[in-house]
């Protein structure tokens, strides 16, 4: 495996509120970083990262991770999991390109190549691919967060129970893609002093009720 791998749950209770586009904010700031945190036991979707790509911005370009999420693993489970595109990195991928079309009726290779076809797209640099594993993975999430600097977080819905609880032990723009594939606000700061949250955010974050 070429990626990172790094060892490592609370209910959210709340009523998050849904983003509109075009409340999407731009960043004034040098290069961003920003986290997409998915279920890696989950089939990965390309959709959250599309978003962060359409919507968040700043003046000195944005750095992706995106990061995959799952507790300690039987053997059954493992081998299931390391078939999808946590298992693999992009250096495998231009490998099995250079031994023909093979790789195009594997599932995780064209998946990771759709990764690369979007940020080209948007003249995006190459995301980061790490995962973490462990428990309780929510304090390994926090931990892992902080290593990254994060300034955004991008949550797939699957990390729901867990919002809450990072929102309250991390510092930072938080967002999930609800199941409708709709931006949701869990956390909002300011850049100004200061943050808000979904509940008190200014004017012209407001978003509308789900």
């Amino acid at each position: 495996m070429a990626d990172s791998f790094t060892r490592g749950e609370s209910s959210h209770q709340g009523r998050p509120e849904p983003l509109r586009s075009s409340q999407s904010p731009e960043i004034a700031s040098t290069t961003t970083q920003v986290v997409l945190v998915m279920d890696g036991l989950k089939e990965f979707t390309i959709k959250p990262l599309k978003w962060v790509l359409e919507n968040i911005s700043a003046s000195g370009g944005i750095n992706v991770t995106l990061l995959g999420a799952m507790p300690w693993l039987n053997i059954p489970l493992s081998a299931k999991t390391w078939q999808g595109i946590w298992a693999v990195g992009f250096e495998e991928l231009a490998m099995a390109k250079e031994q023909g079309d093979e790789w195009r009726s594997d599932s995780k290779y064209v998946k990771l190549q759709a990764i690369l076809d979007l940020c080209k797209r948007f003249g995006a640099n190459v995301p980061q691919k790490e995962v973490v594993m462990g428990y309780p993975l929510k304090l390994i999430l926090v931990e892992k967060l902080k290593s990254l600097n994060a300034s955004w977080v991008v949550f797939d819905r699957h990390q729901r129970r867990d919002m809450e609880f990072i929102a309250d032990k991390f510092p930072c723009n938080m967002v999930m893609i609800n199941e409708n594939d709709e931006p949701v606000i869990i956390k909002m700061q300011p850049l100004t002093s200061g943050e808000f949250t979904s509940g008190g955010s200014p004017a012209s974050f407001l978003p509308s009720p789900l």
